[in-house]
């Protein structure tokens, strides 16, 4: 027979058991929670450590495009590149009041290369639109360097550019580099825009046309050069 005095013992024990799990159970939580609160902590500054690395990356690239380039340019950062005006323009982080005025140049940097890649409209005192060379209503004053003849690229909302009033008898050929030229009141002269990838007789006897991949993608970059 059992007594009872050992009975109302292991119900205490056993609730005294029953407490101390609970209570390790809820330690345990704790600690769970503590462990998940320092390693979003960790993500977190993981995750601000390389925005840093690549901000100090993107910063360090500029700075060497800006040597490189050997021009007095204002750099910008492009914060708005719409679908809906791929082909056609972009949004800059500057204005006015960093200096910048409607019908400046803008140039790319993008894999070593550099370019024309539009002109300044519609500026304001923070922001500014960049109406790009692909553009339909984009219009610049061409050379072809090796044939030493110029004419006039045209924007045709797609990833090449057309390039008109080429004389009928000036002697080039795919591969040749196209740069603007003198006759521009907007671009410096000399300013590489594309590589001619075509050439297209036409009706006219006077002049021929050129396709022309635009040597920087105005859409790949995320800064650009403004003189």
């Amino acid at each position: 027979m059992v007594s009872p005095y050992i009975k109302v013992n292991y119900v205490i024990s056993s609730t005294g058991n029953f407490g101390k799990n609970i209570r390790e159970i809820l330690n345990s939580h704790q600690e769970v929670l503590a462990l998940r609160d320092q390693n979003q902590k960790l993500i977190h500054d993981l995750v601000k450590l390389k925005t840093l690395e690549i901000e100090n990356k993107r910063l360090s690239e500029l700075l060497g495009c800006k040597r490189k380039i050997g021009r007095k340019t204002i750099v910008a950062r492009v914060i708005a590149k719409t679908p809906q005006q791929y082909y056609k323009s972009m949004i800059i982080d500057k204005g006015s009041d960093d200096g910048l005025a409607d019908n400046m140049a803008v140039f790319g940097f993008y894999k070593c290369r550099f370019g024309v890649i539009g002109q300044l409209i519609n500026v304001e005192k923070n922001v500014s639109v960049v109406l790009t060379i692909t553009n339909r209503i984009s219009k610049v004053p061409a050379r072809v360097i090796s044939a030493s003849v110029d004419g006039l690229v045209i924007g045709c909302e797609t990833d090449e550019l057309g390039m008109i009033w080429i004389p009928a008898d000036a002697e080039i050929k795919i591969g040749d580099e196209v740069v603007t030229s003198s006759a521009s009141d907007i671009f410096p002269t000399g300013i590489p825009i594309g590589i001619i990838t075509a050439v297209c007789q036409t009706g006219d006897t006077t002049f021929k046309k050129a396709s022309v991949k635009p040597l920087v993608n105005a859409f790949q970059v995320t800064d650009v050069f403004i003189e």
